[in-house]
């Protein structure tokens, strides 16, 4: 996945997500990297270990992030036994 990213030349925040006054800059950061990591697989299977090394967070403060996310419906997360998905939600 360090490839991936190494390969990317900017993240997309939806307009929706940047405008929203309720969520953290971090949260709006992340939801920008979520995007773009979907963009290959459909999914985003990072994990929070490595976000948060990427935005030089905690990995609690990912957590949080990921938790405001869902909770404004951007984003949906399933816990397959094996690997976390994150996917965008429908109106992206």
């Amino acid at each position: 996945m360090n490839n991936d990213i190494n390969n990317l030349k900017y993240v997309e925040v939806p307009m929706i997500v940047l405008l929203d006054n309720d969520i953290s800059s971090t949260s709006k950061l992340l939801m920008g990297l979520i995007t773009t990591l979907t963009m290959k697989e459909g999914f985003c299977y990072a994990s929070n270990k490595y976000l948060s090394n990427l935005l030089k967070v905690s990995r609690r403060t990912i957590t949080s992030c990921i938790s405001s996310l869902k909770r404004k419906n951007y984003i949906k997360v399933e816990n397959d036994p094996n690997m976390r998905k994150i996917y965008l939600a429908n109106f992206f």
